[in-house]
């Protein structure tokens, strides 16, 4: 009996995107992290415009971001098979575990810097969310002209806070075609990365599709590339 199984991305993320803890409080988060570096004015000015907008100085805003990703990568190299989904849909733990920190830090980076709320709060996700999400994931994995859609699309979110415009209206943008494009290809180079250039398809159960030491790398070099990528792209 063989003890391969596939890979599906779409699958990975459905369940991530439901997992518990998943979601990051965008209230919550603002005041928690940044109540230890401000006063309790600008905190409340913070989570009602967002750090930006607040005025909150850059090293600041560099600091918690590097806190967030230390902590996070510190998180996703403990990952361990046989915890968590156990096998739903025939996904090993260890990649949809993985996909979870991805999207924690994908939303604490956004909140940072300036994005709205994403996940909303019972886990569900349109389809612009979904591929706001997708677009973050792309960054932290390489994929081709995405820094350009990010740099487009918070220059678009400034635009749409500012006339209380839904996420929806990001259909409607002349750019948008090309985002869709780009989040095609986040599943194979995610896919690709995570198991190596001779596994693409499949992997083996036994031993989990990351190490400790491998996703340690890859997310936090990832984690790194989108908050470079967020940090010259604010939504102001």
């Amino acid at each position: 009996m063989s003890n391969r199984v596939h890979l599906d991305f779409n699958k990975a993320l459905a369940v991530a995107v439901k997992a518990p803890m998943v979601k990051i409080d965008r209230a919550e988060f603002l005041k928690n992290n940044f109540s230890r570096e401000v006063e309790p004015k600008m905190v409340d000015k913070i989570v009602q415009t967002s750090p930006i907008k607040a005025g909150v100085s850059e090293h600041i805003l560099k600091k918690i971001a590097s806190e967030c990703i230390k902590n996070e990568t510190y998180n996703v190299s403990a990952l361990s098979l046989g915890t968590g989904f156990g096998g739903v849909f025939g996904i090993t733990a260890d990649f949809a575990q993985y996909l979870v920190h991805v999207l924690r830090i994908s939303q604490k980076l956004a909140y940072i810097y300036g994005y709205p709320s994403i996940i909303s709060i019972d886990g569900g996700m349109d389809d612009a969310t979904k591929n706001i999400i997708l677009l973050f994931i792309g960054m932290m994995y390489g994929v081709k002209r995405t820094d350009e859609v990010i740099a487009k699309l918070s220059i678009t979110l400034a635009e749409q806070i500012a006339k209380n415009i839904s996420r929806e209206a990001l259909t409607k943008t002349a750019w948008y075609p090309l985002l869709k494009e780009i989040c095609k290809q986040v599943g194979i180079k995610v896919t690709k990365d995570t198991l190596g250039k001779a596994a693409t398809k499949v992997f083996p159960v036994i031993g989990g599709v990351v190490s400790a030491g491998f996703s340690y790398y890859c997310f936090g070099k990832g984690a790194e590339r989108l908050h470079k990528t967020l940090r010259e792209n604010p939504v102001r």
